[in-house]
């Protein structure tokens, strides 16, 4: 008997040692519906439609999730230090180089955009200004001024496009008042499908709002890990990027819906 219990321990031992450490997944303390629900330091239950594919992507490499929600201003910086383990990232181009963040890479060593989530940054506008909706957006939207929320990823490449940024808004319905208002001509946001959003808009202001047809910025966002956990967690980290890679975009589609798209 105690060699069997001494047997049993050290099995008990080693998959413990072996199980994976909580991942502590980063994102806005704004509400930003359907992708993320609630405001503050605490995620509500369901925690929207973004927060719940990262927690499924970790469950396939069998990775328990603490959400953990801050000001957008904090999150690369806390990613980069390690106060975070992941979050949704655009591409080092568009964000700016964070040396202890890792992506996916490919077998070339290139970002690996098979295990990546399109993402489409669209403009809605007043439909008073009657702006051409088929027109490129960075031409239509220079020398005017477009609203995004704080912190958000595509401020340095609407700026690096020569438009011109108003970053002070906490949140979209924030925004939709300063469009409504006349104190910003358009709004930007980031999106899985141009449409997203389209039906809430119309449902919550009518036609007061309507979406340039032409995204202004379509680019990729990847499930981003802090160069630390990756390390020490590379067979869980790589299962959890090939999970996203290959089903998060149909995963992402069906919470939508769930959240009411």
């Amino acid at each position: 008997m105690p060699l069997l219990s001494l047997s049993i321990s050290v099995l008990l031992a080693g998959h413990a040692a072996g199980a994976c450490p909580t991942l502590r997944y980063g994102y806005t303390d704004k509400a930003v519906p359907p992708y993320y629900l609630g405001t503050g330091p605490k995620a509500p239950e369901p925690p929207g439609a973004l927060a719940e594919l990262a927690r499924d992507a970790a469950a396939s490499a069998h990775c328990p999730v603490q959400m953990v929600r801050m000001p957008p201003a904090r999150l690369h910086q806390s990613l980069n230090a390690g106060a975070i383990d992941a979050m949704s990232l655009f591409a080092p181009e568009v964000v700016g180089e964070l040396p202890n963040v890792v992506y996916p890479r490919d077998k070339q060593g290139k970002l690996d955009t098979a295990r990546a989530m399109p993402l489409y940054t669209v403009v809605f506008v007043r439909a008073a200004d009657h702006l051409p909706a088929d027109a490129d957006p960075v031409l239509t939207m220079r020398g005017r001024i477009i609203g995004v929320s704080q912190g958000a990823p595509h401020i340095k490449y609407l700026q690096s496009a020569g438009v011109d940024v108003d970053a002070g808004a906490a949140n979209p319905d924030l925004n939709f008042e300063k469009l409504k208002r006349g104190r910003i001509d358009g709004f930007a946001i980031s999106l899985s499908t141009p449409e997203d959003m389209d039906a809430p808009v119309a449902a919550r202001y009518g036609l007061q709002f309507t979406r340039l047809r032409k995204p202004l910025l379509i680019t990729n966002s990847w499930l981003a890990l802090n160069r630390s956990y990756y390390e020490s967690n590379r067979d869980e980290a790589e299962t959890i990027w090939n999970w996203y890679g290959a089903h998060g975009r149909a995963r992402l589609n069906v919470l939508l819906k769930k959240y009411g798209r």
